[in-house]
């Protein structure tokens, strides 16, 4: 009898122990992320450096290969550029919420998104220079960048154009009700002809960044880049053999780091069109102190910081009243008080004409 139990009870248990198998099988595959210890089921592939970093995993590391110091005016006209785009953008915000005297309140906000968006035009053209031409040296087909987005500048131009046939409409309404009648016909056809604008922007984007223009323009890349590095070795080695070149680069970092002083203390005032100004002045004095490094091979070629000037801001005259001057370089700044704005040059100047140095001391 108990023989016969046994062999009852054994295909229970059987079938008792393959369900439990099945169901510890079914909850270890029924989801990826239900272990902790558990090793990835895939590998994640090498990154290549070619975008398409959407925030998940490890970025590409980036490149230090420093750009030419042509390149860094390149880059630094291209901020200016840009810098001036935007802010002829915020005169246009600036319109937008302002009460424009006899017409209506769209017309004024159609009108300062013309603005908005012509200053938008002016900013991409800055960003395809400062981005390619403003690169040399760091990416293999400078002039191709600067070409391409020509694409972009046409999008923009579009957008332009557009914002300008919603301006043509809004001068129907309101009080000017009884233009409507030529107003809404011709703000339609501008409208229809920004569209063919924008369009022909993205497929010129695309014509000339691939094909026999990116062909072009990389051999052209390949002649441009050697010849301007060649040109800044020659006028280095010119401001080297003269003694020139230190002195020189000295004076044009000081006078651009004044002059981008003077930028940001205006973008501070926060005032309608002089702040958004003072962004454009700060471009253009990072822009000449970038400038030495064409005469003067000192370290200011070096790529990846963005920030000709270093830390030179902080020892300016219209920062200190006192103390000395050139952040501790080794440019041939002077080493005295200084008084005032313009009391740097003669220590400048003195490795120059020996004359400016014996009058300081004479000063003294």
């Amino acid at each position: 009898m108990k023989r016969t139990n046994s062999t009852r009870r054994a295909p229970v248990m059987m079938a008792l122990a393959c369900a439990c198998v099945l169901g510890m099988m079914a909850g270890c595959s029924s989801s990826g992320s239900g272990s902790g210890t558990r090793p990835p089921a895939t590998t994640p592939p090498p990154s290549n450096g070619g975008g398409g970093d959407d925030g998940g995993g490890t970025p590409p590391p980036t490149t230090s290969k420093p750009t030419t110091p042509t390149g860094q005016v390149a880059e630094g006209a291209g901020n200016t550029v840009t810098a001036t785009g935007n802010a002829i953008s915020e005169i246009g915000k600036q319109i937008q919420g302002a009460n424009l005297p006899i017409v209506s309140d769209a017309t004024g906000k159609a009108t300062g998104q013309v603005v908005v968006d012509a200053g938008n035009t002016v900013a991409a053209l800055g960003a395809g220079v400062r981005d390619g031409l403003g690169k040399m040296g760091a990416v293999d087909n400078p002039v191709g960048v600067t070409v391409a987005s020509t694409g972009n500048v046409v999008t923009q131009t579009g957008h332009t154009l557009s914002s300008t046939g919603d301006l043509v409409n809004s001068l129907g309404q309101d009080q000017l009700k009884v233009l409507s009648p030529v107003t809404t016909p011709v703000g339609a056809v501008i409208n229809h002809v920004a569209g063919g604008v924008q369009q022909l922007g993205e497929k010129l984007g695309d014509k000339l960044s691939t094909g026999p223009v990116a062909q072009l323009t990389g051999q052209t890349s390949k002649v441009i880049v050697p010849l301007t590095s060649k040109l800044t070795d020659t006028t280095q080695a010119l401001g080297a053999t003269t003694r020139l070149g230190a002195p020189v680069d000295n004076l044009l970092t000081k006078v651009g780091g004044v002059v981008a002083h003077t930028g940001t203390h205006l973008s501070a005032t926060k005032a309608p069109v002089v702040g958004p100004v003072g962004g454009v002045v700060t471009e253009v004095g990072r822009t000449v102190a970038a400038a030495g490094g064409l005469v003067h091979g000192d370290g200011n070629a070096a790529g990846g910081s963005g920030n000709p000037l270093g830390g030179l801001l902080g020892g300016l005259p219209l920062t200190q009243t006192g103390g000395q001057t050139g952040g501790g370089s080794d440019k041939g700044a002077g080493s005295g008080k200084t008084g005032g704005v313009l009391a740097p040059v003669g220590g400048l100047l003195a490795p120059v004409t020996g004359l400016v140095g014996t009058l300081g001391a004479l000063g003294r």
